[in-house]
């Protein structure tokens, strides 16, 4: 049985400032905000599609036949971006929204043909933005990576979980409101 580790904050310095250039969250957001407004400034005009209409549009390619609750987790949406998302891909042609065979109480979303192609084009440009990005990295930096990249993203999904309160224990007093 594996000893549960728990995350060591880093060293404290006399420097207790945001450096937001430097913190790691914003960095990610800003790397993908930078990819992906040349995209968006693509499929938007062509296909009509708004961000959260491209990334379920995505999604649902990779897995036909989710719920809407499982593309909102998947997408990283909020319910109502979720709904109105599928409605626009709906009323576009791009999707369809289908009762499951086994239990007609879910509603499953497919893609279209129509949709299918819209995906198959926005995936060549995605792929070489992808490539772009990797082209600076050997195979090896590539695979630390993707393999740091999980790390961080299993960390995330706990940071998620656990809520700040949650995170209280591991915040400075007084920095984390207090139920009301």
């Amino acid at each position: 049985m594996q000893k549960k580790r728990s995350a060591k904050a880093p060293e404290k310095s006399g420097d207790q400032r945001l450096h937001l250039d430097r913190w790691l969250p914003y960095r990610l957001f800003i790397i993908a905000a930078r990819v992906a407004e040349p995209l968006a400034d693509y499929y938007g005009p062509r296909y009509g599609l708004s961000q959260a209409a491209w990334r379920i549009l995505a999604t649902v390619g990779d897995k036909p036949g989710m719920s809407a609750r499982q593309i909102r987790h998947a997408a990283g949406l909020d319910q109502f971006a979720t709904s109105r998302a599928i409605a626009q891909l709906c009323e576009l042609g791009y999707a369809e929204r289908n009762a499951a065979e086994r239990d007609k109480r879910r509603a499953e979303v497919h893609l279209t043909r129509q949709g299918q192609t819209v995906l198959d084009d926005l995936t060549t440009i995605c792929l070489s933005i992808e490539n772009e990005l990797w082209a600076g990295l050997s195979e090896k930096q590539r695979g630390e990576l993707n393999a740091l990249l999980d790390v961080i993203d299993k960390g995330s999904v706990g940071i998620a979980t656990r809520g700040l309160q949650g995170m209280a224990g591991d915040a400075p007093a007084g920095s984390v409101p207090e139920d009301r």
